[in-house]
């Protein structure tokens, strides 16, 4: 049986990301960060999918970010990513913290639903 794939959308950085987390956890429910190793490298995305846009309603995407050296090493342990509610500072951490506390998922694996181009 074949998967059918996400549309994987990089991220221009783990800030971009993280706004756009934010904004979604405003909006609608609590939102969480999916966390996996694929090829050496940190991967953290989250899913949505495409609303209202012509014949492509509902297709999954997964907005992602990926992470290497000294932000990797900080992440990789990692369980919430801290969002600041009084300046534009993100910081990874094990525990919740004031702020917006937006929970990191950890995956044993890449999921077969992203490319593996990504």
């Amino acid at each position: 049986m074949e998967i059918e794939r996400a549309l994987a959308i990089k991220m221009n950085s783990l800030e971009d990301l993280v706004r756009l987390a934010t904004s979604l956890s405003i909006s609608q429910m609590t939102t969480y960060i999916l966390k996996f190793l694929y090829n050496n490298k940190l991967y953290l995305g989250l899913l949505g999918v495409f609303r209202d846009y012509y014949k492509y309603y509902g297709i999954p995407i997964f907005y992602y970010t990926v992470l290497e050296g000294d932000e990797k090493e900080k992440a990789i342990d990692a369980k919430y990513i801290i969002v600041s509610t009084d300046k534009d500072v993100v910081e990874f951490s094990k525990t919740p913290k004031p702020g917006l506390s937006i929970p990191l998922i950890t995956l044993a694996q890449k999921p077969l639903f992203i490319p593996d181009d990504i």
